[in-house]
């Protein structure tokens, strides 16, 4: 173990001895093993990506092949994760193992930042503890590499940077990664910079000294470039009016007309209870909104009765913590869903642990249970996951493993009647792995004001021009009355596709159509 580092006022909090180097290399070899348990079925076959992923690496894949985002393909958010996932796929090939392996490298990362920031906050093997819920009970829950993880990565090295100080080399590079953080999600990007700007001016009044005003100049130097250089691209390749619109005024307009992407999602995704067992999974759900935004009420309340036990420095850092986290979680207060909380926690988790780091005995009673919890579910679901059904196929981008019965029978079935380069539409991970090519310029058409009128216009055209063989028809259940414009697709489908198949997922709970070219066999 290290040398123990001398009391002060905040002993409490962060006194004792440092972590060893070997204790960390152990526990950074544990999260490798628990990541790649997660995202690979041993000993090398990768479970198949879902969710939200498939979409950037999708878009990724038309970069790849020359199309220009924004111009050529429809995109809300800013370019960096189409921009990571089409560099990747430039220099690896597009293989499957390289879509998990983007899971591990991210989770990895993310818990590196945490527990640096946790070195500066604690001591002895309470430094571990911030990392470890992380992966157990946030990135475990939300293992979907998009773009809300990667602005929280750039957002928390950021005040990693300046918990160290906040002299000019600091300040310029937490403004870079501000930047960075911009290119990835440009809500939680231009909060955190705010954020950061906002400590920097609380930290002037809180110390007096030098002007504030050449540090906020360094902030924003950096911060401004990167964004003006990307950006400028892509005004220049696709105009500004273009651009603006798919990156400023798109998502207010649209993206919150149901219920999924505005504040009425909270509380929706908590998973039902039918078993003691259930009782166990839902753990890390109550976890997530028990932390978020909450843990910043009780650390801001802590840190007022404890000003007079806090050092100076650790007060500070402790505010910076705060402040960034706070603003990560309005960036998406407005579709405050459980996916997109849990990508910004990790903030909240590093005060919470603060919060139950004092000596007294209730603590250490509180941090036990926290302890155990976490050790627990950092051995079981992943050996649930290697234990549990499984299927592997060999496809066009590689070898990949299911969990999944109903989705292994929908993918080994149109492996069996489709050839890579054919053209279908409609489902992206399907499109993915087996190397199938989308004719539109949108990744799906959807039942509410996410799809505009003109987006399904342009669907049908490309249709039109390169019709498909199949085209999957999603169940639709989400219709939002008036905000439906997926008419005259349905209308193309049913005039020019005939049903071929249907799949039933997700035990029977919903079901995806094919559709097949022509009229119906007998007709």
């Amino acid at each position: 173990m290290g040398t123990t580092k001398p009391m002060t006022k905040d002993a409490p909090f962060n006194a004792g001895k440092s972590l060893s180097r070997s204790a960390l290399m152990l526990a950074l070899t544990g999260v490798l093993a628990f990541l790649y348990l997660q995202t690979f079925l041993l000993p090398a076959a990768p479970f198949v990506a879902d969710h939200d992923q498939i979409l950037f690496f999708v878009r990724a894949l038309r970069l790849v092949h020359g199309q220009v985002l924004y111009r050529d393909v429809f995109e809300l958010v800013t370019p960096g994760t189409d921009l990571l996932y089409a560099a990747g796929f430039r220099v690896f090939g597009v293989h499957a193992w390289l879509l998990q392996a983007w899971a591990i490298a991210l989770g990895f990362a993310l818990f590196s930042v945490v527990t640096w920031i946790a070195s500066k906050l604690f001591r002895g093997w309470l430094v571990l503890l911030p990392g470890l819920l992380f992966l157990v009970f946030d990135y475990g829950l939300a293992l979907d590499p998009t773009h809300h993880w990667y602005s929280t990565l750039a957002a928390l090295a950021a005040a990693g940077v300046l918990v160290g100080g906040v002299d000019r080399w600091r300040v310029l590079v937490a403004g870079l990664l501000c930047g960075i953080a911009v290119l990835f999600t440009q809500t939680q990007g231009v909060l955190a910079f705010v954020a950061v700007a906002a400590y920097l001016l609380w930290k002037k009044r809180a110390d007096g000294g030098s002007s504030v005003l050449k540090k906020l100049a360094l902030l924003a130097a950096p911060f401004g470039v990167v964004i003006a250089c990307v950006l400028g691209y892509y005004v220049h390749k696709a105009g500004f009016r273009t651009v603006y619109f798919d990156l400023v005024l798109f998502a207010p307009r649209y993206l919150s007309s149901g219920d999924v992407n505005s504040p009425r999602t909270y509380l929706r995704q908590l998973p039902p209870i039918h078993s003691i067992a259930d009782c166990v999974r839902i753990l890390p759900s109550l976890f997530i909104y028990a932390l978020v935004p909450y843990s910043y009420f009780f650390g801001a309340y802590r840190l007022w009765r404890k000003r007079a036990v806090l050092s100076a420095m650790l007060r500070k850092q402790l505010v910076l913590l705060h402040v960034v986290g706070f603003a990560l979680f309005l960036a998406v207060a407005s579709g405050p869903r459980l996916f997109r909380l849990s990508t910004v926690a990790p903030p909240a988790i590093l005060a919470f642990v603060w919060l139950i780091s004092e000596t007294r005995p209730v603590y250490r009673y509180v941090r036990g249970v926290v302890w155990g919890l976490a050790i627990l579910f950092f051995v079981l679901p992943p050996l649930h996951r290697q234990r549990r059904w499984h299927a592997t196929a060999d496809l066009p981008i590689g070898r990949t493993a299911f969990a999944d019965p109903d989705e292994f029978h929908e993918f080994q079935w149109l492996a069996q009647r489709a050839q890579p380069s054919d053209v279908f539409f409609n489902h992206m991970g399907v499109a993915m792995y087996l190397a199938l090519d989308n004719p539109t310029p949108s990744e799906f058409v959807n039942y509410d004001d996410f799809t505009r009128p003109e987006q399904v216009d342009a669907v049908i055209k490309a249709l039109r021009r390169r019709p498909p063989h199949f085209i999957l028809y999603p169940e639709n259940k989400h219709v939002t009355p008036g905000q439906d414009h997926s008419a005259p697709f349905r209308q193309y489908l049913e005039q020019n596709y005939h049903p071929a198949q249907v799949f039933w997922l997700d035990h029977g709970s919903r079901y995806d159509e094919l559709w097949e070219l022509g009229p119906e066999p007998g007709r």
